[in-house]
């Protein structure tokens, strides 16, 4: 506000001085025109109009012309020699103003940045005086709890040995205090084992949280704006948006061809998947109509995390991204899995190999069979981008959603150290916006959570296919799959009621 007030004035000076400066300029030309005019009269003053005696400038007593003019200069420049200085005197007595007004708020800023310490330094006093005053409340309450006086059995047995004690301590313990009695000792030691239980409680839960920690910090942390939310992690159900890049070695990612969002109600102790169908044609921020999985190659993880939450209507806390590399390397932590495959599943992947390299070239040869396999890091790959059997998309992704539910059993199921190795050696191949807290939120919603339940969105019935700009495309109902997530994320979805 002060600023405004003195460019204000400055500009009000500028054109003050501008005004008389025009005004000493017009006076100049006045007097230049009368000097001419004279001397035109003169040239032509032989004629009867002109009377060269009425003509003070030319009185043969009087001023010459060159005097005249002389002293027409000499008024012209001490006007403006006073206007200079009155300007100047101005301008100095504003810079004056200015200076002593700047003073003044800094005096008064000051002057309350020294009352706002004094106020602090009363309330840290009061505190203080406050925190002495408990603490002296708590020193007399245990000097005269009742729980500490000594039963008649206890100084007995203290001073069995002791005759020449015995009087005396019977004359100074007060008649009135009774022996304790069985309930008591009891309650105390129940508080005891409670306070036991309660010290081991914490302990696990610092050893669980450093670990957690030393496992967060391995991760390839990626920086998205849901993982600059303050609320971000902390509702009672997270979403997880895991995403899977099609990008192959040398490649940067292009597609998302996996879309999974891993749902953890802590409330009701549930955990659900929902496959996002990359075909599916929703409405991309800024680009308009498009396949979803287009989403990430225009804007990468933010722009999908955008498309999906104005989309459906669903909030995402956090993201996990993977790439073709980066499935194998955390595979190979994990190890095998165990999955029953179709007679077309094991056929295709045994004429297929080359599905389980992240270059599409290899020299294994795989002999799998109709039934239970132990699936390698490599077939597992395999497993998870078969399209061109059974029902495309569809069972693919449901292949997906098993590989994560068989890799969270044989973590939560398995030995809690070996557990513990897999994750920190998988955790360098993936990339991540979470921190310790989200972490540790995640780990222990799998853990306690029940067997997760698996959906695919758009769910049967809710779309229907089309061709759009050349594209085939599945076209949802957006509002029957936006109420469809919340019954799934809630734990309230039935069967029945898709029908």
């Amino acid at each position: 506000m002060g600023y405004n007030g003195e460019d204000e004035e400055l500009s009000r000076l500028r054109a003050e001085s501008a005004r008389r400066k025009k005004e000493l300029e017009e006076l100049q030309r006045e007097e230049l025109r009368r000097i001419r005019e004279l001397e035109q009269q003169k040239m032509h003053g032989t004629g009867s109009e002109y009377d060269p005696e009425m003509d003070s400038a030319f009185i043969s007593e009087g001023p010459s012309q060159s005097e005249i003019q002389a002293a027409a200069r000499r008024e012209a420049q001490e006007r403006r020699a006073a206007m200079e200085r009155q300007a100047e005197q101005q301008r100095l007595a504003e810079q004056q103003r200015l200076a002593e007004q700047q003073q003044r708020v800094q005096q008064q800023a000051a002057a309350k940045e020294a009352a706002a310490r004094r106020a602090a330094a009363e309330r840290r006093a009061e505190m203080e005086r406050q925190a002495e005053l408990e603490r002296q409340q708590r020193t007399r309450r245990r000097a005269y709890d009742p729980d500490q006086i000594v039963s008649d059995e206890d100084y007995e047995d203290s001073y069995e040995d002791d005759d020449e004690y015995e009087a005396p301590r019977r004359k100074s313990r007060p008649d009135n205090r009774k022996p304790q009695n069985k309930k008591k000792k009891k309650k105390k030691k129940k508080f005891r084992v409670l306070k036991t239980i309660i010290v081991i409680l914490l302990v696990l839960l610092l050893a669980f949280g450093a670990a957690i920690w030393n496992i967060t910090r391995k991760f390839d942390h990626i920086d998205t704006e849901v993982g600059k939310r303050p609320e971000s992690m902390k509702h009672q159900t997270i979403n997880i948006l895991l995403i899977g890049e099609d990008a192959r070695e040398g490649e940067e990612s292009q597609r998302t061809d996996t879309m999974i969002i891993l749902s953890i109600n802590q409330k009701k102790n549930t955990v659900c998947m929902m496959s996002f169908m990359r075909d599916m044609y929703v409405d991309i921020p800024g680009y308009g109509g498009n396949r979803i999985n287009a989403a990430y190659a225009f804007g990468g993880v933010d722009l999908l995390d955008q498309t999906i939450e104005e989309n459906f209507g669903i909030t995402i806390d956090a993201n996990m991204k993977v790439n073709l590399e980066g499935f194998l390397e955390s595979m190979a932590a994990i190890g095998s899995l165990d999955m029953d495959l179709t007679a077309e599943e094991a056929a295709y992947m045994n004429e297929n190999p080359q599905m389980g390299s992240n270059t599409d070239i290899t020299d294994e040869v795989w002999e799998l069979s109709e039934g239970t396999n132990s699936l390698t890091p490599s077939q597992i790959l395999g497993y998870s981008r078969m399209r061109y059997v059974g029902n495309s998309d569809w069972d693919r992704t449901e292949r997906q959603r098993k590989v994560i539910s068989g890799v969270i059993n044989k973590v939560k199921h398995g030995h809690l150290i070996s557990g513990y190795k897999v994750a920190g050696k998988a955790a360098p191949h993936i990339g991540t916006d979470m921190g310790t807290l989200g972490m540790s939120r995640m780990a222990l919603g799998l853990l306690t959570g029940g067997e997760p339940e698996s959906y695919q969105i758009p769910a049967e019935n809710t779309y229907y296919a089309d061709n759009i700009n050349g594209m085939a495309v599945l076209v949802p109902d957006i509002e029957a799959n936006k109420a469809l997530i919340q019954q799934y994320i809630s734990g309230e979805y039935e069967a029945d009621t898709e029908e």
